[in-house]
């Protein structure tokens, strides 16, 4: 052998790599330490071989047989083109389980020659990757299955599921109560119903005590290993229609320190090992979260159940008190209309008859009956105009709030000057701050401004230099529009009189019914705000509102 052949040998040898050759026919040539090592075989064992031994065990990566002409080498062998990334597992026997490779095979040729006279192949052992990938995609069915499916079938699935990852013929999830020190069985695989245990009368919960030997691992709080069940000097006896143990593989899951459940395996064809403990161990927490979680939606279906009998209730009550308002609002429009039409004729009649007495027989009547028939017109005009404020005060509950933009400087600066108009000997200081807008319905924002402009400018009437200022304020961080004056003011303890209809907190020296503040607080509640007052006797009032944006 030259040097370079000796350090090319030297070095394949040494790669970690697992490498190997096939000539044209399919035989083994040459292999290095690493790929027998991956392979679980002797190099006297492996040499002289080809992809037709019966003693090789191929399978492709969904877990079907894999045929020789589809290994990797052969492939390449009979197209003469390279295969790369190919994914299959291989026994080893020393493992006595698969290990998963990626390969590659790479055709080699002669000079002048179409055909490959050997292959050179390249293996990477992918068994850990391999499996954390299986555990992944497992977990990733169990938590989709659970989605459209009860505890009870959520529970096998995830037994079903760690069964195919360990090997396994036998699955159980046992519940663990500390303070009974009783164990109840919560599910069990599918092939452990079907094929494995098939014992009649079959007992859900029992103490520790009356476990088998799997509830070691309650009293250790440990994963255990029982790789020759048959040996166990503790074991118990089988019932009638259990099948017989070989292993078994037991794992706790632990919440707050203390065990709550143990998840079991059993009957691998092969010994369980750490790997195993593993994937069990993710599969026994992510099986006890989601089973946590699916109880939990549970609840919280059955709680939605109850909510959507509770809306039902409550839309039939709402309906019956929208029907029940409906009737109310047309009793109140009848009722309106009642007092606008019936009740308004007979008091134009009084006012109308007073006057005609007093023109037509007034020189005869005497003094004190011409008084009389002046008060009876009073009255009558007076409860005329009550009609009209009561009826407004009916409008402005019914009326439809259409919003929009309305410039409230504008519109108080109108109603003073309207003011003004009415009372043009009078020297009232106006100040109104520019820019006030607000966002309402412009029919009833008017009114109220109206409303509250018209009781500042009666009620400043007797004052010596009267003010009347329209603004904006900021209270508890919130910004409140405000109507002010110095007139005759207020006492605060009949604060809570002022929007009530009627309720009068002067006397006779100023014209009014007591509607307006009551309309007032009307339109603010129909938008949403708040309208309150402030003053002193002697020393005017201020009213504060919102619109509720």
């Amino acid at each position: 052998m030259g040097d370079d052949a000796a350090k090319y040998h030297a070095l394949f040898d040494q790669m970690a790599q697992g490498a190997f050759f096939q000539s044209a026919d399919g035989t083994l040539t040459d292999v290095n330490p690493a790929a027998l090592d991956m392979f679980g075989l002797s190099l006297d064992e492996f040499l002289g071989r080809t992809s037709m031994n019966p003693q090789w065990r191929v399978i492709a990566e969904d877990g079907s047989d894999l045929p020789p002409e589809r290994h990797p080498s052969m492939a390449s062998l009979s197209s003469g083109l390279p295969v790369r990334d190919f994914i299959a597992g291989v026994f080893n026997p020393l493992k006595e389980s698969f290990r998963w490779f990626n390969l590659n095979a790479i055709p080699m040729f002669r000079p002048g020659e179409s055909t490959p006279y050997q292959v050179f192949v390249t293996m990477h052992d992918i068994s850990r990757q391999k499996r954390l990938s299986d555990i992944h995609l497992s977990r990733l069915r169990v938590v989709q299955y659970a989605a459209a499916h009860p505890l009870d079938e959520l529970m096998t699935k995830a037994l079903d599921e760690v069964e195919l990852l360990t090997d396994s013929t036998i699955g159980f999830y046992h519940l663990f109560d500390s303070v009974a020190e009783s164990v109840s069985l919560k599910a069990w695989s599918t092939s452990t119903l079907d094929n494995f245990c098939r014992v009649e009368d079959r007992v859900r919960q029992y103490s520790i005590e009356a476990a088998g030997v799997w509830a070691d691992c309650l009293r250790s709080g440990k994963a255990i290993i029982y790789n020759d069940y048959n040996s166990l000097p503790h074991r118990k006896g089988l019932p009638p229609g259990h099948a017989p143990i070989q292993r078994i593989l037991v794992v706790p899951v632990q919440r707050h320190g203390e065990v709550v459940a143990i998840l079991g395996v059993g009957n691998k064809p092969s010994d369980y090992t750490e790997s195993d403990v593993d994937a069990v161990n993710l599969f026994a927490d992510l099986t006890w979260d989601v089973a946590q979680q699916k109880q939990m939606q549970d609840k919280l279906l059955a709680k939605r159940d109850e909510l959507k009998e509770a809306n039902e209730l409550l839309e039939q009550r709402v309906s019956q008190r929208t029907a029940d308002l409906q009737a109310a609002i047309r009793e109140r429009e009848s009722f309106s209309y009642s007092v606008s039409h019936d009740l308004r004729a007979p008091l134009r009649h009084i006012s109308s008859y007073s006057s005609i007495l007093i023109e037509d027989y007034g020189p005869e009547l005497p003094y004190e009956a011409r008084t009389y028939l002046d008060r009876m017109r009073g009255a009558a005009n007076q409860m005329g105009a009550l009609i009209d404020h009561l009826l407004e005060l009916s409008r402005v509950a019914r009326a439809t709030i259409t919003p929009e933009p309305v410039d409230l400087s504008a519109a108080a600066g109108a109603i003073l000057k309207m003011l003004q108009e009415t009372e043009p000997h009078r020297l009232v200081c106006q100040e109104i701050e520019p820019g006030l807008t607000v966002q309402g319905d412009i029919h009833l924002v008017n009114q109220l401004l109206g409303n509250l402009l018209g009781n500042a400018w009666k009620y400043t009437a007797k004052t010596s230099f009267p003010r009347i200022a329209v603004g904006k304020t900021t209270i508890s961080g919130k910004d409140v529009l405000f109507v002010t004056d110095n007139g005759a003011g207020f006492d605060m303890n009949y604060q809570g009189k002022l929007f009530k209809p009627f309720e009068r907190l002067h006397g006779s020296e100023f014209d009014g019914v007591g509607i307006g503040l009551a309309t007032s607080h009307q339109i603010v509640e129909r938008h949403g705000g708040r309208i309150w007052g402030e003053g002193a006797v002697g020393k005017g009032a201020t009213f504060y509102f919102t619109l509720g944006g």
